[in-house]
């Protein structure tokens, strides 16, 4: 089944708008849409994983980056990670109409909160299939109309996700444009341009995508840049399962924005922590950048890092000896990205510290910053991670693709009996 894509996108975007605003999916059909779409990616998973391994082979011979690649590929175990990140929303309960809450002003004049769709929201994709469908469902289970630009080397792949998923919504006769694929990179320049209709812009991907998103609309922005993940080690209890977790942080999964990129030890720890630290990921040929103390410290000559504030996305990482908790925070607010970072330690009051001064969206004690995960979080899935400081921050998941509206309700009210003195305001709960 085809999209929607008309030669003027202005008209169709204006479109999508427009019915938007008239469509309101009951949240059983909303549903049943997320269960059929999961159980029919497990059904075709074979034949994704086929159209993924093309879009890889094909992305590998025109030497599209390490990262990209890797954010690529599909799998099984992604798959069904995806089938349950869909099942997981499910679960939760209905995120529109909710009733926030509701407040008496005074006899007969009641306040109430409740939560509404974002309305359009474009979506620019590099790469990422697997996120191409997180998105997909909290779009459906949020009611929003979403058009999406996926990167030209996971465009096949995209592709026929989409039209599977537009075959379960065409059976429900549900408007095919609540899901509207765009296939052309000039588009994006044309939706950018679109604030009169779109209401919300999300990118995933690289930090050069993000800025020039950032730098060409009117529209909202919401996601990160960069993704430059620290771990600090301060204390030591249990070496090797404080390698185990760095590690992790590092080679689980290099290419993730949640990766950890820059390791700070403490010049407490140093001597005994750093030979064991530089032996393990040696051994799995973890390329290691490092300033001059660690250098002196370990008689090797490390390269210097080219900038603290670099997102490697593969196996490489830079190490630095500070001078303890203070240095360290100090550190991360400066050249760190306000995503992910992590303490080691068993003070109780350092890490106490460290949670409440690093400016980062998700602060971590003793655990690897892989888990800054909206399905690790129990949101079921995310459609990014926003470092801003406002709402939302972090894994942005149900609730961030949702707002709100006040509704008054009174017997012809008036301000002035207010303003006079005649009547009291009660605001009873």
């Amino acid at each position: 089944i085809m999209n929607f894509i008309n030669d003027d996108l202005s008209n169709l975007i204006k479109n999508i708008n427009f019915i938007s605003k008239k469509t309101a999916l009951s949240i059983q059909n909303r549903n049943l849409i997320l269960k059929e779409i999961a159980q029919e990616i497990r059904r075709r998973s074979q034949k994704i994983i086929d159209m993924s391994h093309d879009d890889y082979k094909e992305a590998k011979e025109k030497g599209t980056e390490y990262s990209l690649l890797q954010r690529l590929k599909l799998d099984a175990n992604k798959i069904e990670s995806c089938a349950k990140g869909l099942e997981k929303l499910i679960d939760i309960d209905d995120p529109i109409g909710k009733t926030e809450f509701e407040k008496e002003l005074d006899n007969g004049l009641i306040l109430t909160k409740k939560t509404y769709p974002i309305g359009v929201i474009g979506v620019i994709l590099e790469a990422r299939p697997d996120a191409f469908l997180q998105i997909i469902g909290i779009g459906i289970k949020t009611n929003n109309f979403m058009i999406l630009k996926p990167g030209t080397e996971a465009q096949n792949t995209c592709s026929y996700l989409m039209a599977i998923v537009h075959q379960i919504i065409l059976k429900k006769q549900v408007p095919l444009e609540i899901l509207t694929l765009l296939h052309a990179r000039s588009q994006i320049d044309l939706l950018l341009k679109e604030d009169q209709y779109i209401d919300l812009i999300i990118p995933r991907g690289s930090k050069k995508l993000v800025e020039y998103i950032q730098q060409n609309t009117n529209i909202p922005v919401m996601g990160h840049a960069d993704g430059v993940c620290h771990i600090f080690v301060d204390e030591i209890n249990d070496v090797q399962q404080s390698l185990e977790m760095i590690m992790d942080s590092k080679v689980q999964y290099p290419a993730a924005c949640n990766a950890v990129e820059t390791v700070l030890i403490n010049q407490s720890v140093a001597s005994e922590f750093l030979p064991l630290l530089v032996s393990r990921l040696d051994q799995l040929r973890v390329t290691i950048y490092a300033d001059h103390q660690v250098s002196k410290s370990l008689n090797r000559a490390f390269p210097l890092p080219e900038s603290w504030s670099i997102e490697y996305g593969d196996h490489s990482i830079s190490l630095k000896i500070v001078n303890g908790l203070d240095e360290a925070i100090t550190h991360i607010n400066t050249y760190g990205s306000h995503h992910t970072d992590s303490i080691i330690t068993q003070n109780s009051i350092n890490a106490k510290i460290f949670m409440q001064q690093t400016d980062s969206a998700n602060v971590y004690h003793n655990c690897s910053t892989r888990f800054a995960d909206g399905y690790r979080y129990g949101f079921g899935a995310e459609v990014g991670i926003s470092t801003n400081k406002i709402f939302p921050r972090g894994p942005v998941a149900i609730e961030g693709l949702t707002t709100y509206k006040y509704h008054l309700v009174g017997n012809l009210h008036t301000v002035s009996d207010y303003a006079d003195g005649t009547k009291k305001f009660k605001h009873s709960l």
